[in-house]
């Protein structure tokens, strides 16, 4: 019956490169066999008319462009410099639009005053510049903002802007900073208990194009006025990124990487790759990959348990890659890295809090002696869920014997929830199955 659920080998050769063994565990839900897409079809889908129109009344506004152009948001510099000579433009007309879009928000060509009149028509022919969606706000008591995004398939899916203190994993203390939690994914096939997202409609799942994971940043920065300040990046609200929202970003490896690899160019939004991080459930031959393209981001394991027995009960993923070999793994990216890799934990009342599995969580990392930062998160509860929060004392007393370890190797901190109440909180997201 579980071969159903396996991953085409030519899926796994082309995509990672790892040996056929990880085919003979197969994970469950797939390796996204069936979310696969060329990434020029979905590239070249929807534009953006005007993104600073004012949203309408209840708090939704609609973005549609005609779906036969070229989508210069999902190329890279190079791709768009060919893209434009091959229009018959000048090379140099892609930086100008680079620019306009990535420096000042814009993504209405007739509106880019450095380019000829004579070039606005033929520019605005071939290109666009922004993907077809439409937008819906939801603001937080606590200031965390989170987006609900309808694509042009009628799919949808959830970002979310954290504003206000940060933690900095690597020096283990907070600052004033803001990080925008994106999504790689239409749902997820890997189903963990704990996750709100797991549990929607598979037959609505698929990948995200690039041009639509990098528009969820893009939104949130012209939401915010980022791109009315005088110096952009003076006054930016968009510090840090997270691929921690909807989807597993590893079986979108191609599209979440090159997302990263235009938003950190220097002539664009100019972020930082050791203030972005991408998080995983543990899918072992896409971490490795990440070692071997040095793609060079912090990296964020979902572990959530000290040992295969419960971890495999709260994780399906976990028996196809237990955790010798998902340590294993982060080993190689760590030996690649400088950066201490982050582990998150979410505290499930009576099933993964106890001291026991503090002691035996602190015991699994110094054995692999990686440098570590633990994440303790809540559960935050969602509709249906089974599982309830641990209490205040439990997560104190856990983050106590993990702090006040005599060890460098390891720090920890709790990451308390934000925007529980319009359900953005870590674990709550999730679209209506009927789109």
């Amino acid at each position: 019956p579980r071969m159903a659920s396996f991953a085409p080998r030519r899926l796994l050769r082309r995509n990672f490169g790892f040996s056929l063994r990880y085919r003979r565990r197969g994970v469950c839900g797939g390796m996204g066999g069936g979310l696969r897409e060329d990434v020029r079809s979905t590239e070249n889908e929807g534009s953006l008319r005007l993104i600073k129109e004012p949203v309408t009344a209840g708090g939704r506004r609609e973005w549609k462009a005609d779906a036969s152009r070229v989508n210069a948001m999902g190329l890279t510099r190079h791709e768009l410099e060919e893209e434009m000579q091959a229009s018959g433009h000048r090379r140099f007309r892609a930086e100008q639009i680079w620019k306009w879009m990535y420096q000042k928000g814009e993504y209405d060509i007739t509106k880019m005053t450095d380019i000829s009149k004579k070039d606005h028509n033929s520019l605005k022919g071939r290109f666009r510049l922004f993907p077809d969606l439409t937008a819906e706000d939801h603001i937080s008591e606590d200031g965390t903002r989170k987006w609900r995004l309808g694509l042009r398939d009628g799919k949808s899916v959830e970002s979310v802007y954290i504003p206000g203190w940060i933690l900095d994993e690597e020096e283990g203390k907070e600052s004033r900073r803001g990080a925008v939690c994106v999504s790689s994914q239409v749902g997820c096939t890997l189903q963990c208990k704990f996750c709100h997202t797991g549990t929607m409609n598979k037959k609505i799942l698929r990948n995200l194009s690039t041009s639509e994971i990098i528009a969820q940043i893009m939104l949130v920065k012209n939401s915010l006025g980022d791109f009315e300040q005088e110096d952009v990046r003076a006054n930016n609200s968009v510090t840090h990124l997270v691929f921690m929202g909807m989807g597993e970003p590893l079986y979108n490896y191609r599209n979440v990487k090159q997302a990263v690899d235009i938003l950190v160019e220097n002539d664009g939004l100019r972020l930082s790759r050791r203030r972005i991080t991408l998080s995983t459930a543990g899918v072992v031959p896409g971490i490795l990959k990440m070692a071997k393209d040095n793609f060079d981001v912090r990296l964020a394991i979902s572990l959530h348990a000290p040992n295969n027995e419960l971890r495999s009960q709260l994780m399906d993923i976990n028996r196809s890659f237990p955790i010798e070999e998902l340590m294993d793994a982060c080993v190689a990216y760590g030996s690649r890295s400088a950066k201490r890799i982050t582990f998150e934990y979410v505290m499930l009342d009576g099933l993964n809090d106890s001291l026991h599995h503090a002691e035996a969580l602190l015991d699994l990392l110094l054995s692999y002696k990686i440098y570590s930062f633990v994440n303790l998160i809540p559960f935050n509860p969602w509709p249906g869920s089974a599982y309830q929060p641990s209490s205040n004392n439990r997560i104190h007393a856990f983050h106590k014997v993990l702090d006040e370890a005599e060890t460098s190797l390891v720090r920890c901190a709790v990451r308390w929830p934000r925007g529980r109440d319009i359900g953005a909180a870590c674990g709550q997201l999730a679209t209506p199955s009927s789109n």
